[in-house]
């Protein structure tokens, strides 16, 4: 399954200064979750993650809906294993 090209790069970039509630989250989270709760106390960070995924779907001409919840169906295990 392909993953998001645009909300790869946010997260991977953003993995680096991940919070300490991503390191203890649910390893049966979606990565939709995991990615989400590395977020905590980062303002503005989820906002900018859904405008990527918004420009993934016009890029892929999809909705946005069909890219949150494709990622949303996701389980890497870890923010990493997300995007692997």
């Amino acid at each position: 399954m392909r993953k998001p090209a645009a909300v790869a790069t946010v997260v991977l970039s953003l993995a680096l200064v991940a919070s300490a509630s991503a390191e203890t989250a649910n390893t049966h989270a979606s990565c939709q979750a995991l990615v989400s709760s590395s977020f905590a106390g980062q303002a503005g960070a989820r906002a900018a993650e859904l405008q990527s995924a918004f420009e993934e779907a016009v890029e892929r001409g999809v909705t946005p809906g069909a890219i949150l919840s494709e990622f949303s169906r996701s389980h890497g295990g870890s923010i990493e294993g997300c995007f692997q």
